[in-house]
C-alpha cells in the first residue's frame, strides 16, 4: 500500500517538477516554495497566483485570478515574476521549453519559447493540462475525457 507523509501547511494547488522544485498556492492566492526541510517546509514568495507549474529544470510559471501569466525570475528581478502576454486559467511546466496552458474557454496553448509572441494555439479543448520534462503532454476535458498529445504522430 502506498504511503503518504503529511507536510505542514495548507494549499489548494501544487506542482512538483522534481524533489527540490515543489511549489504551491493557498486559497488566498499566496505562493509558496518548498524549502526541502519538512520541519519548516514552506517559504512565501511575493505575488498572488491561482495555479502554478514547476519543471524538473527549476522553471516555474503561474497564472493569477485575472488570467495573467507569469514566469518566475527569482533573484533576477525585484518583482520575482515576469508577466508574459496572454490569458490562461491553468498552466503546466515540464521544462523551460515545455510549457502548456488552457484558457477559460478551454483553448489549448503551447509556449513558443519567444516572449514577444509567446503562445501557439493547439487544436482541441481541455480544462486542465499536464506537461513532463521529456516533452510528454496530457490533458482532460470538461467531460472528464483523457488525452495524450501526439503532435504530428497519431
Amino acid at each position: 500500500m502506498a504511503e503518504w507523509k503529511q507536510i505542514p501547511g495548507a494549499l489548494v494547488r501544487i506542482a512538483a517538477g522534481s524533489r527540490t522544485n515543489v511549489w504551491g498556492v493557498n486559497a488566498a492566492g499566496n505562493i509558496y516554495r518548498y524549502t526541502n526541510n519538512d520541519a519548516s517546509p514552506w517559504v512565501r514568495i511575493p505575488g498572488a497566483l491561482t495555479d502554478v507549474g514547476a519543471g524538473a529544470d527549476g522553471t516555474v510559471w503561474g497564472v493569477n485570478s485575472a488570467g495573467n501569466i507569469y514566469r518566475y525570475t527569482g533573484d533576477q528581478d525585484s518583482d520575482h515574476w515576469k508577466q508574459i502576454s496572454g490569458a490562461l486559467v491553468r498552466i503546466a511546466v515540464g521544462s523551460r521549453t515545455n510549457v502548456w496552458g488552457v484558457n477559460a474557454a478551454g483553448n489549448i496553448y503551447r509556449y513558443t519559447n519567444n516572449d514577444a509572441d509567446p503562445w501557439e494555439q493547439v487544436p482541441g479543448a481541455l480544462t486542465d493540462v499536464g506537461a513532463g520534462a521529456d516533452g510528454t503532454v496530457w490533458g482532460v476535458n470538461s467531460a472528464g475525457n483523457i488525452y495524450r498529445y501526439t503532435g504530428d504522430q497519431d
